[in-house]
């Protein structure tokens, strides 16, 4: 039979085991608020850097459709950080037509950038796309409007990224999901009506706002 004194001693133990754990629990909370407000991405310059780089069309052709258009964009993901890694997962781009319009969409694969480093990747939007051959549906109010405008020789497009961003700093992380918008395209058509190419300054910043 356990003596009155044992009994006490295993009280007083556990009694100091729950103190410890939880003098622990509010060490690893304002540990972790500290963190967030010192190095919290909301609190530092955006660490992501999205600039296209070129940005073209070929096939185009809106007699009927415009779903056998091939758009090309090639976009640099930066990292301007000296501490943060970055991860970039589930990109949905969009090229758009009048800031609203949906014409072509793409998925982007994963793609991580350390401190300091950088990634040039090429976005192609074609019928398949987007996955199991879909693509957004265009009204023939649109499609009137994209011929009339390519007629007069210059599309005014834009592209549009939705993909989810984790930011870490050794075991910190931070995960946001953005919005990033590259506006004011104007794609200028020569020779060949069913091919344009991106006028005016080259690489342009896209927006890129941090938003949880």
């Amino acid at each position: 039979m356990p003596s009155l004194k044992s009994t006490d001693c295993g009280s007083i133990c556990q009694l100091a085991l729950f103190l410890l754990a939880v003098v622990a629990g509010i060490s690893i909370i304002t540990v972790g608020l500290m963190m967030n407000s010192k190095y919290s991405p909301r609190t530092q310059q955006q660490p992501l850097v999205i600039r296209l780089n070129s940005f073209s069309v070929s096939d185009l052709n809106v007699s009927n459709s415009i779903s056998g258009a091939n758009w090309d964009a090639m976009l640099l993901f930066g990292n301007r950080h000296s501490y943060f890694e970055v991860s970039i997962e589930s990109l949905e781009s969009f090229v758009y037509y009048n800031h609203q319009d949906a014409l072509s969409c793409a998925l982007v694969e994963s793609m991580h950038l350390g401190p300091k480093k950088q990634k040039l990747v090429q976005i192609k939007f074609n019928a398949s796309g987007c996955g199991g051959g879909e693509q957004p549906f265009v009204e023939e109010r649109v499609l009137k409007e994209i011929k009339r405008d390519g007629d007069g020789g210059t599309l005014h497009l834009g592209l549009m990224l939705n993909f989810q961003v984790s930011y870490r700093k050794g075991p910190w992380s931070w995960v946001y999901w953005l919005k990033a918008k590259c506006t004011d395209l104007d794609v200028l058509f020569e020779s060949d009506p069913g091919a344009g190419m991106i006028i005016g300054d080259e690489p342009r910043s896209c927006s890129v706002p941090l938003l949880k």
